[in-house]
């Protein structure tokens, strides 16, 4: 996974990969929190564009800095805040996303962000970061930027159909379904990676993004 620009997302949870985050700040289009994301911006000493949700967790007093951040109400109580974050997505017709805080705090919230961003993913080059970077590979040849002997995973999302070469464990036109299978396996050269059917999730170490 090579850095390349696109918009930093900040959610409420955890705040995993702090120094890749901040790499990714200094360096994205556009910076957008979802409501309580904020409060990582504010940790990380960056001024967000785009402030979407129901702003119930914002930082108090609001630093001074932010006079020009656009913040853009959404009381609705029917969706979540990465749901409000990802409609407004649309909107700035962005694709290339890459979301921090998606992790940690309550176990609910946490499966119900990675529910989302699966379902939601669809259009968009889009990369999880937190005890790891992982990015939504679908139907296609994809060349991985992995280094020989580096480990990587592929988690099907929730099924795929999937080809693997260059790798420890090369895989011919096998299904993945959720579970255990295509988890810590290493690059033996050049890995490529082709989807028949389906979605995997291709997970690397973090530090790959800076």
């Amino acid at each position: 996974m090579k850095r390349a620009r696109g918009v930093l997302l900040l959610l409420n949870g955890e705040l995993r990969e702090p120094r890749v985050v901040a790499r990714l700040a200094r360096t994205a289009d556009i910076i957008l929190c979802a409501d309580g994301g904020a409060r990582h911006a504010e940790t990380l000493g960056v001024v967000p564009d785009f402030v979407v949700g129901d702003m119930d967790s914002l930082p108090h007093p609001r630093p001074k800095a932010w006079s020009r951040t656009d913040y853009r109400r959404d009381p609705d109580e029917n969706r979540s805040d990465l749901d409000k974050a990802l409609d407004f997505l649309k909107i700035l017709g962005r694709v290339r996303v890459f979301v921090a805080g998606a992790l940690g705090g309550g176990l609910d919230h946490e499966l119900v962000n990675l529910a989302v961003l699966e379902k939601r993913a669809a259009g968009r080059d889009l990369v999880v970061i937190g005890g790891g970077a992982a990015r939504l590979l679908g139907r296609g040849r994809h060349r991985l930027d992995l280094r020989t002997g580096e480990r990587f995973s592929l988690l099907a999302a929730p099924s795929a159909l999937v080809t693997l070469t260059g790798a420890r464990y090369p895989l011919r036109r096998e299904r993945l379904l959720r579970g255990s299978r295509g988890l810590g396996n290493r690059s033996s050269g050049r890995t490529v990676l082709t989807v028949s059917r389906g979605r995997v999730w291709l997970v690397v170490d973090a530090a790959r993004l800076g």
